[in-house]
Order: C-alpha cells, then sequence, then structure tokens
C-alpha cells in the first residue's frame, strides 16, 4: 500500500503488477531518481508464495527492458538496493547484468545495472 501511495508523488516512476498468466504475483516500482538521474528500481517484490518459481529473475529482465525502451534521454545506469543477506535477489540481479557496488547508507547492498548507449 505504502508504494502505492508513494508513486503518486514520484513523477517519473511507473508502479507495475507482476503476473504470471491471470494471477499478479508480485510488484514493481521504478523510474528516475532526482537525486543521482539514474534510474532506480525501487521495489521489486514476489509473493512468497510464488518465490522460487523464476518469476523474480523474470521480473528483473522485463523491468530492465521497459527502462531501456524507457530511456530517450540517454541515462547511464539502473540503481536497486537489497537486503544483504536475501541470496535470491543477489542471483538474480546478478543473472540480469547488475553488479554490486557499495552498501548504502541506509544498510542496503547497492547494484548497478550498465544501460549501453544507443547510437542513432
Amino acid at each position: 500500500m505504502y508504494s502505492i501511495a508513494e508513486v503518486q508523488f514520484l513523477d517519473q516512476f511507473t508502479a507495475s503488477g507482476i503476473y504470471a498468466g491471470d494471477q499478479m504475483v508480485g510488484f514493481a516500482m521504478f523510474g528516475i531518481d532526482r537525486d543521482d538521474n539514474n534510474y532506480w528500481i525501487y521495489r521489486l517484490m514476489i509473493d512468497e508464495m510464488h518465490q522460487g518459481k523464476g518469476y523474480g529473475s523474470a521480473a528483473v529482465k522485463l523491468v530492465v527492458e521497459k527502462i531501456k525502451r524507457m530511456n530517450t534521454n540517454g541515462i547511464p545506469t539502473i540503481m536497486i538496493g537489497y537486503n544483504q543477506e536475501n541470496e535470491g535477489a543477489r542471483a538474480a540481479y546478478k543473472k540480469a547484468g547488475f553488479m554490486e557496488t557499495e552498501i548504502a547508507p541506509w544498510g542496503e547492498q547497492l547494484a548497478a545495472y550498465k544501460l549501453k548507449a544507443e547510437v542513432h
């Protein structure tokens, strides 16, 4: 509920359900963070009943692809933060191409995905 309320005040963010067929299995929220002008995945959550089925890895890839399509202004990086002890998240993000960077002041492990510059 907090994320749905929060996205109302983040004009450059998108909130999206994650579905397996007709069933909602998770939630994602992402967009351009005004603090560093990078894309950030603020939320990527898979319902506990659906974890371990590959939905998280698939969702990360879909969010990255959506950001790539949205990235008309050449933003170079997608950032994400996650609990340092969440090995499932670490594996899903690494598999999608994220590289761990540093520990955030709020305690999360940060990881970056470098977007390739499009040549037009």
